[in-house]
């Protein structure tokens, strides 16, 4: 098998095993967290690499290559995705709740720590942030 096919079947694996395990309790996350703001600038370098980084990790096979909610795992698996590329499910989280629930995992997603590194997942938030409706980036 070739090195990116290799690559492929990892991350069709982790995603799936992600969106599919067992669904665990409900997330309680620390106040101290929901109230930690984002260290890394929101700017055109930041939103590219955690736009990068988004679609590089399982984010997009459950959460959509553009955000939408619905990526090829989660279309059908009885996911609660939401869709970020509208500003009211964004609304619900903030900075440091999203960058918890990256870390962490919740439900069936899994935890990212040991795979992103802190300043990555507050890319990726950036990156989440930046989603207008219909999916491409802000500029």
């Amino acid at each position: 098998m070739s090195r990116p096919g290799a690559v492929l079947c990892v991350f069709l694996f982790v995603g799936i095993i992600g969106c599919n395990g067992k669904p665990a309790a409900e997330t309680k996350i620390p106040q101290e967290e929901v109230d930690r703001k984002n260290p890394v600038p929101s700017n055109a370098a930041s939103i590219a690499e955690g736009q990068r980084l988004y679609g590089a990790t399982d984010c997009a096979l459950c959460h959509g290559k553009e955000g939408g909610g619905r990526g090829v795992l989660a279309k059908d698996v009885n996911m609660n995705t939401h869709d970020w590329r509208k500003p009211e499910s964004l609304a619900h989280f903030t900075d440091g709740e999203l960058s918890y629930l990256i870390l962490k995992g919740k439900g069936r997603m899994p935890g990212y720590e040991s795979r992103e590194t802190p300043e990555q997942v507050w890319q990726i938030v950036n990156y989440m942030r930046s989603m207008p409706v219909g999916g491409a980036p802000k500029s």
